[in-house]
């Protein structure tokens, strides 16, 4: 029996209230988040960036990372190419979300840790 026919009488079934014999399953795909994907693509742009321009990105990283900078500067343009590139995907974009939530911790507890012990020096 070949598929439209089947899909002509499962439709006919539900018209008639009845539960089709053979029922036809319709993978429906939700629409792709473009803000998404524009927000991976940012992000890994950014990453790019920590590789072609690392002086923009030192003085930032030395406030988080103040010994070996460059090498955090590099380190961290990775991370963030490689988070923005899942993000960017459908597949792995809540894999890419998570690891962001876990990046901007990690950051954000560098930062409180270095700035808080620049106060206690002064």
């Amino acid at each position: 029996m070949g598929v439209r026919k089947r899909k002509r009488q499962a439709a006919q079934a539900l018209v008639a209230g009845k539960t089709p014999k053979n029922p036809v399953v319709i993978n429906a795909r939700t629409p792709d988040s473009t803000t998404a994907r524009l927000f991976g693509l940012g992000l890994a742009g950014t990453g790019a960036a920590h590789f072609t321009a690392p002086r923009a990105f030192d003085q930032l990283t030395a406030t988080a990372f103040p010994r070996s900078t460059r090498s955090w500067t590099y380190r961290n343009g990775a991370t963030e190419l490689f988070l923005g590139l899942a993000i960017t995907f459908r597949r792995t974009r809540v894999l890419g979300a998570v690891g962001l939530l876990a990046y901007v911790g990690f950051l954000g507890s560098r930062l409180a840790t270095n700035i808080g012990a620049s106060n206690d020096r002064t």
